[in-house]
């Protein structure tokens, strides 16, 4: 399964009066990103960004998505399997998108 946002694509909405989990900056920021997800067969979700943190997932583990794995350094070439897997979509979705 693949999965993008774009910027400005209605996705943020923020309840009046604000919320505590973000930042006025930091909702803007997400706003304006673009990403590109792939959830493979076997659990795994794997979010590029081109102006926020990476992310990897295991979603049979970790179904709330709490425990980004990306940085871990222990699944570089599962990311890179998955990181081409996006890129191929993107090619042939004519997405130009830079993640």
């Amino acid at each position: 399964m693949f999965i993008e946002w774009n910027p400005k694509s209605g996705a943020i909405r923020i309840k009046e009066g604000g919320t505590n989990l973000a930042t006025e900056k930091e909702l803007k920021r997400v706003e304006n990103e673009h990403t590109r997800a792939v959830i493979s067969p076997n659990g795994w979700k794997l979010c590029l960004s081109d102006a926020d943190k990476c992310q990897l997932f295991n979603l049979n583990k970790d179904p709330g998505e709490t425990k980004n794995l990306f940085d871990s350094g222990q699944h570089q070439d599962l990311i890179n399997r998955l990181t081409e897997r996006i890129h191929q979509w993107q090619e042939k979705a004519r997405d130009k998108v830079k993640v």
